[in-house]
């Protein structure tokens, strides 16, 4: 081959590549598992952060460029970040998976419940199980959080002696 073609099919070749790194990172998923919140560290200042489906997952603002991702419900969403001028800087499909450890599922016929296991197992709420293992659980959850919450705000007199 002669020389004078083999620079340019280097650069065409390293263009390439380049690109392709790019549209994969682009295409990176981000994945947190469901009811765990993971941290997303943004490259610059948002001031606007949009969560496509709010059902699947949740973000909360830590500052300017730390975002918490909440799982809600499994499933894939996406994620938009823009800075003050609207301009985008980040944008990627964002995915809520099961917990990779510590968790049971006990199938009964058609029904499903689930069990968080770390080392006991206990009931837990999970949208896959059927209604009434789902709705025990939540509501388990929600006596211990209002009970947690009396706690806290306890001045020790509301029990008589």
């Amino acid at each position: 081959m002669p020389s004078q073609f083999r620079v340019p099919l280097r650069i065409l070749a390293g263009t390439a590549l380049l690109l392709g790194f790019i549209q994969a990172a682009e295409a990176a998923e981000f994945k947190v598992e469901l009811n765990e919140q993971k941290a997303l560290h943004l490259s610059a200042p948002a001031a606007t952060v949009m969560i496509g489906n709010p059902t699947i997952a949740d973000v909360r603002v830590e500052n300017a460029q730390t975002v918490y991702v909440l799982g809600r419900s499994y499933g894939k969403t996406n994620f938009i970040a823009l800075d003050a001028a609207g301009k985008q800087i980040a944008s990627f499909d964002l995915a809520v998976v099961a917990p990779s450890s510590g968790v049971v599922t006990l199938m009964r016929g058609t029904g499903q419940s689930t069990y968080s296991c770390s080392p006991r197992c206990e009931p837990t709420v999970n949208p896959s199980d059927d209604a009434a293992a789902f709705n025990a659980a939540l509501g388990q959850g929600s006596a211990t959080a209002n009970a947690a919450g009396g706690i806290a705000v306890s001045t020790g007199n509301e029990h008589p002696n």
